[in-house]
C-alpha cells in the first residue's frame, strides 16, 4: 500500500490527512531519453477541491546512499514523474502558504512499467472550520468569556498572520508572546501547539494543549489536537479515548468520524474504519479526505464497486473538468479488475 506520511496539525482550524490512489495500469512508456520504468501520476488539490496552481515535487530514493532528483516545477494541479527504477521513493509535494505532503512508494517488489495514482491534498497552514450548518460545534463559552489585553492580541493576530504565510518561526515567537501576556489565552495556547506539531515536536505540543485543556476542556479543537497529536505518537488508545469524547458532545462532527476512522486504518481495522467512513461522508459529503480515505481501504480489500462510489463521489464533488478526467481514467482502469 502506498501512504502517505501525513499529520494533520489543527491550526487553530482544521488540516486533514490524504493520500494516493494505488491503482495500476498496463506498461506504460517513459518519457524520451530514459528508459521504460515506474510513473507516478497525480492531482493536487485543496481541502476544499481547488485545484493548486503552481506547486513542485521532489523526489529522493530511500536508501543508504539517498539521491535527490531534481525538484520538479508543475502547474495547473496535474504531475507526472517518470522513469522511476525498481526502488523506494519519497516524494514531497510544496505550495507556498500550503503545508508539504510526503508520499512514499516502494517499488520493489512491483511489475516494471506500472504507473501509480495519486490524489494529493495540501492544507493551507490555517483553514477556516469546516462544519455542517447545524452541528453540534461551536466556539467555547469559556474561550468567548476570557478577557485577553490588547498586547496579547496584537501579538495573537500578527502570529496568525505570520501562520497563515507559513513562516512558522515568526509566528512561534508572536503566539509565546500572547501567552506570556496572557497566561490563559485559549486560542493563543492552541495555536503555538500546532506550530509545534507542524515541526515535529508533538512533546512540545502536549505542553500547551494539556495547559489550553486544563482552562477549557470542552474546547474541541483543543481535543482533537490532542488525540491528533497521540496518534502521532502511536498512544491509539489515549487518542481514541479523547475521539471519543468529542464525538459524544458532537456526534455529528464528521472531522472527528473521518480521524476515527484514520486511527482505524493505521491500525488495520478496516471494517470499523468504514463504518466510521460512511457516517463522516454522510454528515458532510464534501469532506473528500473521507471519500479518499474511504477509496484506499476499498481497495486494500478488493471491493472495487466501493472504491468505484466513493472515487464518484469525489468527482462529483470536486465539480472540476481536469479532475473529472482524471478519476475517469481510473475508473476505466478499475472496470477492468471487475
Amino acid at each position: 500500500m502506498r501512504c502517505l506520511k501525513a499529520f494533520a496539525a489543527l491550526s487553530g482550524f482544521f488540516l486533514f490527512f490524504s493520500g494516493p490512489i494505488p491503482m495500476r495500469s498496463a506498461a506504460a512508456k517513459d518519457l524520451a531519453h530514459r528508459t521504460p520504468g515506474y510513473t507516478v501520476k497525480g492531482v493536487v488539490i485543496a481541502s476544499d477541491g481547488a485545484v493548486i496552481p503552481e506547486f513542485t515535487v521532489a523526489v529522493k530514493h530511500v536508501s543508504q546512499k539517498p539521491e535527490l532528483f531534481p525538484r520538479e516545477r508543475f502547474k495547473n494541479g496535474e504531475f507526472s514523474v517518470n522513469g522511476l527504477q525498481k526502488d523506494k521513493y519519497q516524494f514531497q509535494i510544496s505550495s507556498p502558504r500550503y503545508i508539504p505532503a510526503r508520499l512514499d512508494f516502494d517499488f520493489k517488489s512491483d511489475s516494471a512499467g506500472a504507473i501509480e495514482y495519486s490524489i494529493v491534498i495540501l492544507h493551507a497552514y490555517r483553514n477556516e472550520t469546516r462544519v455542517q450548518p447545524d452541528a453540534a460545534y461551536t466556539v467555547s463559552v469559556k474561550t468567548l468569556e476570557q478577557k485577553i489585553p490588547d498586547e496579547a492580541q496584537d501579538a495573537y493576530m500578527k502570529g496568525t498572520k505570520l501562520h497563515r504565510e507559513g513562516r512558522l518561526d515568526e509566528a512561534l515567537m508572536q503566539y509565546g508572546k500572547a501567552v506570556r501576556a496572557a497566561p490563559d489565552f485559549v486560542q493563543a495556547l492552541g495555536d503555538l501547539s500546532t506550530i509545534y506539531m507542524l515541526v515535529h515536536r508533538p512533546e512540545s505540543a502536549l505542553v500547551y494543549l494539556r495547559r489550553a485543556h486544563d482552562i477549557d476542556d470542552s474546547n474541541v479543537i483543543i481535543n482533537l489536537n490532542i488525540a491528533i497529536t497521540l496518534t502521532e505518537q502511536r498512544d491509539y488508545s489515549g487518542a481514541m479515548k479523547v475521539f471519543t469524547k468529542v464525538l459524544s458532545r458532537n456526534p455529528r462532527l464528521a472531522l472527528t468520524q473521518y480521524y476515527i476512522a484514520n486511527l482505524k486504518y493505521i491500525q488495520q481495522k478496516y471494517g470499523e474504519a468504514e463504518e466510521h467512513l460512511r457516517q463522516a461522508i454522510q454528515n458532510d459529503p464534501h469532506l473528500l479526505e473521507a471519500s479518499l480515505l474511504m477509496t484506499n481501504i476499498s481497495l486494500k480489500k478488493r471491493k472495487y464497486d466501493q472504491a468505484r462510489e466513493a472515487l464518484l463521489h469525489i468527482r462529483e464533488a470536486i465539480n472540476n473538468e481536469m479532475i473529472s478526467k482524471f478519476i475517469d481514467e481510473r475508473l476505466s482502469t478499475l472496470e477492468s479488475w471487475m
